[in-house]
């Protein structure tokens, strides 16, 4: 989906400055549609797409807000991610449904899924599997290791030791706390979707996120230094 947000209609009186460039003496904007960075706008797109996909009869799932279904095609959405799945022999539903979408909202994609949420979709046919791969992710996390530089050799093979965390009885400094946060918000994200192996050691590691202390930092950075090491499993 491009620009999803400028779709939804704003539903209080909101002003804003003209951006540079564009200014003129005396004048501002009045919002009558949503903009990213708005606090609503997310809301406000959420109600809007689901109103479209509700008047396309489609039904939501029971405790999943993003999710929508309709004769066997499944429909579910992130922001302005969109994902189509559907049983053998409901291509032509799901040609309409894009024709639907189309019309009414200037959109990407439409091949077989690749990515979705940074999540790598690997997919066999002739094998018939299908694998989740956050290896990029990886990747990218990897700077949040002092020690990444390390070669290979030194990589752990688990994503934890067999040692009792404690309490830290010191105060670790703001910079410090947040650092440590982003290493466990990177390490739940991945955990959560396609590395159940750290699960444990990243749950057992956030206990510690409002004062970690020098061993909880070691042991973070290890969890992290293990999926360097396995960057090529997948779910």
């Amino acid at each position: 989906m491009t620009n999803a947000f400028v779709n939804a209609d704003i539903e209080t009186e909101i002003y804003m400055r003209i951006p540079l460039g564009y200014r003129k003496g005396g004048v501002v904007y009045r919002l009558r549609k949503a903009l990213y960075s708005l606090r609503q706008a997310p809301l406000l797109w959420q109600r809007h797409f689901t109103t479209t996909l509700n008047s396309l009869r489609f039904s939501p799932i029971l405790h999943e807000p993003c999710c929508y279904r309709k004769d066997g095609v499944l429909v579910f959405f992130y922001v302005d991610d969109i994902v189509i799945a559907f049983e053998k022999g409901k291509r032509q539903q799901v040609d309409t449904l894009i024709r639907s979408l189309k019309s009414r909202y200037k959109m990407t994609g439409g091949g077989d899924l690749q990515w979705f949420l940074g999540i790598e979709v690997i997919r066999d046919r002739r094998q018939q599997t299908i694998q989740l791969s956050q290896a990029t992710f990886v990747d990218k996390i990897t700077k949040l290791v002092l020690d990444s530089s390390a070669s290979a050799t030194l990589l752990p093979s688990t994503p934890m030791r067999t040692i009792e965390l404690l309490p830290y009885d010191g105060q670790t400094i703001y910079s410090s706390i947040n650092q440590y946060q982003k290493k466990i918000g990177s390490l739940l994200y991945t955990a959560i979707n396609t590395r159940l192996d750290i699960a444990f050691a990243t749950l057992r590691l956030a206990r510690f996120n409002v004062n970690p202390s020098p061993e909880h930092y070691t042991e973070t950075d290890r969890t992290i230094r293990y999926l360097v090491g396995t960057r090529n499993l997948a779910l």
